[in-house]
């Protein structure tokens, strides 16, 4: 079987799976060494991650008002 085949391939041919994050992340050789307590903590962690993006996101979203309707009083 080619690397990267499958739908979707076009758009990101440097596509990496969960599987090769995790061995990343935790300096595993295979899939074979992943256990649940890998799985779990990188869930954990990519979920804290998330979080503090999303709060960041929030904080330094500029405001924009929305324009005026033309019925609308000043």
């Amino acid at each position: 079987m080619e690397p990267n085949s499958g739908p979707g391939n076009g758009s990101n041919p440097r596509r990496v799976s969960v599987v090769q994050l995790i061995c990343r992340a935790y300096g595993l050789s295979d899939a074979s060494e992943i256990t649940m307590e890998h799985i779990d903590r990188y869930v954990a962690e990519r979920r804290r991650a998330e979080e503090r993006t999303h709060h960041l996101r929030d904080r330094f979203r500029p405001h924009i008002p929305r324009p005026r309707a033309a019925g609308d009083a000043a």
